[in-house]
């Protein structure tokens, strides 16, 4: 009995542990046609991190000039 009681306070500790652990995922939308939107260029380079694909943003000037700013991008 005492196991299962362990067991099962155990088992959500772990997963909230791994939960806080990796971190909060980038916020993207889909615009369609391989088209993505993120709120900054940090969050766009990890979502494309993520798959390994290169990113290139559909208007480099407005990424370079904002860093902050929203942008559109394709993970290639």
């Amino acid at each position: 009995m005492r196991r299962s009681l362990t067991l099962c306070l155990l088992v959500p500790a772990a997963h909230l542990v791994a939960a806080c652990a990796s971190g909060p995922a980038p916020r993207v939308s889909w615009l369609g046609d391989g088209v993505f939107k993120s709120p900054t260029v940090q969050e766009a380079e990890a979502y494309c991190r993520n798959f390994g694909a290169p990113m290139r943003f559909l208007d480099p000037k407005a990424a370079a000039g904002a860093p902050a700013g929203e942008v559109s991008y394709r993970c290639d």
